[in-house]
């Protein structure tokens, strides 16, 4: 099942904080679906990807066609 995050209104550290603590709470099981609204922020974007995502191996999207969302999933192997 899909979950939705809007980071809208919370500030980076805030937002980072809520992320990690959602993904590693719901990363057991093996069926996670993030969608991540961060709104049109590089910088933000660019702290979720090098603080959490690459750090614990989560799987990333990001469309072209709406840069203020990320996709993201686990698909590692427990």
């Amino acid at each position: 099942m899909k979950k939705v995050i809007d980071l809208h209104g919370f500030s980076h550290d805030e937002s980072l904080v809520k992320v990690e603590e959602y993904l590693l709470i719901n990363s057991f099981n093996n069926d996670l679906e993030l969608e991540l609204i961060t709104g049109k922020s590089p910088k933000l974007q660019d702290k979720i990807i090098k603080q959490i995502l690459n750090k614990h191996d989560f799987n990333y999207y990001i469309p072209k066609y709406n840069t203020g969302v990320m996709y993201i999933t686990d698909n590692r192997i427990n």
